[in-house]
């Protein structure tokens, strides 16, 4: 049984992936008290008293504002803290990162693509990247879009069914494309990952590219709930903080191929994770 450290287990991915593969692996999830990975003192006690052979890397700061408006802090936690695990640990090293890399202005995207973030958290997690390349003999890295479940109030898919449930108007942008992904689906992605022992950077997304207004009404859809509450609203005039890539979205051919998997049914997994509910 392969021992896996899990770097921010607390989170959306880290509570996923440790529900479905708790008795396939021993997974170790420090409390985050005890294992800050910006804090190097912790980070080596904490691989040299577990020891283990994998470390799937989750620990993030992904409020995009947030980042903008703390860059230090954003670049600590999505950059720098991974040199810190590095230092210190050898072993095969999983980093999930982001389509927020590339500008989105020719999306979606494939792993030959150049990235080109516009925002400080995109910056930091490119940057993030570059530090497991340049630190790890054994390192891939999963670029992701749009994780969702029913768990976590951050997952989009949560927001718009609860507030739909609650009969609320909710205004979602049609201009904002990705190809979004169940938490559910990702974790699977991460185990055969292990099992067929990949290297290298790949894209994961799901079989379907569409505006974040279009996932709401698809959402509405599976679960039965009113579209004529969901309005589409234009990214600019949101005013953000941030910039957003707007044509978006990871092209997955290049890891299905190699974990010689079909395409991920959004559809299918919308309903899947309705049974869930």
């Amino acid at each position: 049984m392969k021992k896996i450290l899990i770097t921010g287990g607390d989170g959306q991915l880290g509570n996923c992936f440790s529900s479905i593969f708790d008795e396939k692996y021993k997974l170790l999830r420090p409390p985050e008290q005890e294992f800050d990975i910006t804090n190097i003192n912790q980070v080596k006690t904490i691989i040299k008293k577990y020891n283990p052979e994998i470390i799937v890397n989750c620990a993030a700061i992904t409020d995009v504002d947030g980042c903008e408006d703390n860059p230090i802090i954003a670049e600590n936690i999505n950059a720098l803290a991974i040199r810190n695990l590095l230092d210190t640990f050898k072993g095969f090293f999983i980093h999930i990162s982001t389509d927020y890399v590339f500008d989105g202005k020719k999306g979606p995207y494939k792993e030959s693509d150049i990235p080109n973030p516009i925002n400080m958290y995109g910056k930091t997690k490119l940057f993030g990247e570059e530090i497991v390349k340049n630190n790890s003999k054994q390192w891939v890295i999963l670029r992701t879009n749009v994780l969702f479940g029913l768990a976590s109030k951050a997952s989009f898919v949560s927001w718009v069914v609860n507030s739909l449930k609650e009969n609320k108007e909710i205004f979602v942008v049609d201009d904002q494309i990705n190809n979004p992904i169940w938490i559910n689906d990702f974790a699977k992605i991460i185990d055969l990952v292990i099992a067929n022992d990949l290297k290298g950077l790949f894209h994961v997304g799901s079989d379907i590219f569409c505006s974040r207004y279009e996932f709401a009404n698809m959402i509405a859809e599976v679960f039965n709930l009113k579209k004529g509450k969901i309005h589409p609203i234009s990214t600019k005039s949101l005013n953000q903080k941030a910039e957003r890539p707007l044509k978006s979205g990871l092209i997955s051919n290049k890891l299905l191929s190699e974990i010689k998997l079909g395409e991920i049914d959004l559809k299918k997994s919308l309903k899947e994770l309705k049974r869930y509910s």
